[in-house]
């Protein structure tokens, strides 16, 4: 109780530093030098000087805010999110390397699945395998005010995305329906699976529905998404880590990925069910970044587990070989994640696509400094 105290404390003393007011994502914070002149007196005679001049400022650069791509113009889009079948009947997966973000969790009893953020959705043929929703999906949407595709979900689940306020379409029941617009959304490849998971999102499809529905696809440029980026982000005074187990826990159900650091592209590997994960069509290895561990006060609501994500918490942060512990913060239900340093100092990460593992804090984080 007196570290739940403490940590609230903290966390309110520094909404004005990582967790709080931080420069909108898109435009970065530049500082104006206020001129200041001394008081004259009535011994001074004012002399005519030349007027002060202001030493020009480098003007914001905008980038984008999920993976830190320089852009010639602030992002002024939507986020989109696509849930992700993560069970070995599933797999391989298809085009989730795209993703900007890659969230991985429990979702379930046993089920565990992902959830894919793309700053721009459109131009990807094929994401999947796609499922149904769930809470914690629906709660993270919400963070991100994004447009999420889906492969339906149960009453509970629906009624939850609906009462979030949430952008959010069924693309199995669109696809099945006469309209070709709709048909556009998604389409079942029978010879890739049979059964429940050959369901597979068109990402110009859903945007092109998106606007039908009358959705905005733009956003506030001046938005602050949550992330800091710089070119190298690899925290050189971290402990070595070219292998990362996170075992996702919950009583006793228990799930294992290894992200497994490969030199020659500069990124850790998703690993899990004892098999190096590589994309169904290119065979390209699913490949991140930066890896980020949160541990949550995830919680069970009837079958589902869902996140007090503006509790924030404690977790890792790992690029190039080394991992730190981190802490991360949301300032509200709106809000996005915030990651921060031992300190509460905002923390940069490497731009590029980032793998975040979503888990209990009694989920077993170890690594290891050589590759296995």
């Amino acid at each position: 109780m007196k570290r739940i105290l403490a940590l609230t404390l903290i966390f309110a003393l520094l909404l004005a530093g990582c967790g709080g007011r931080t420069p909108a994502a898109n435009q970065p914070e530049t500082t104006v030098p206020q001129q200041t002149q001394a008081p004259a007196t009535e011994a001074t005679v004012p002399e005519t000087t030349e007027a002060a001049t202001e030493e020009p400022t480098e003007p914001p650069v905008p980038f984008n805010p999920l993976n830190g791509e320089i852009l010639d113009a602030p992002f002024d889009g939507r986020i989109y999110a696509s849930t992700i079948s993560n069970i070995p009947d599933a797999l391989p997966h298809v085009n989730v390397v795209k993703a900007d973000i890659l969230m991985e969790m429990l979702v379930n009893n046993s089920i565990d699945r992902c959830l894919a953020l793309f700053s721009d959705i459109g131009g990807i043929e094929a994401i999947g395998s796609t499922r149904s929703t769930r809470l914690m999906f629906n709660n993270i949407t919400q963070h991100y005010n994004a447009i999420l595709s889906h492969g339906g979900g149960s009453e509970m689940v629906i009624s939850d995305a609906n009462a979030r306020g949430i952008a959010h379409y069924n693309v199995d029941s669109l696809m099945r329906q006469g309209d070709p617009l709709m048909k556009g959304t998604a389409y079942r490849d029978k010879e890739y699976k049979h059964g429940e998971h050959n369901l597979f999102v068109i990402g110009d499809g859903v945007k092109a529905y998106a606007e039908s529905k009358g959705q905005q696809l733009t956003g506030n440029p001046e938005h602050d998404y949550g992330l800091r980026f710089a070119d190298d982000a690899t925290p050189t005074a971290g402990e070595d880590a070219k292998s990362i187990s996170v075992t996702f826990t919950w009583d006793e159900t228990k799930k294992e990925t290894v992200m497994k650091y490969d030199e020659s592209l500069n990124k850790y590997v998703f690993n899990q069910y004892g098999k190096e994960m590589h994309d169904q069509i290119t065979d390209e290895p699913e490949a991140f970044q930066n890896v980020v561990i949160m541990h949550a006060d995830i919680y069970k609501d009837w079958i589902y587990y869902n996140a007090n994500f503006e509790k924030g918490g404690t977790g890792y942060y790992a690029c190039g070989g080394k991992i730190i512990p981190i802490n991360w913060a949301c300032n509200g239900e709106n809000e996005p994640f915030v990651f921060c340093d031992e300190n509460w100092n905002p923390m940069p990460i490497t731009r590029g696509n980032t793998y975040i593992a979503i888990c209990t804090p009694e989920s077993p984080v170890v690594w290891t400094g050589e590759a296995e």
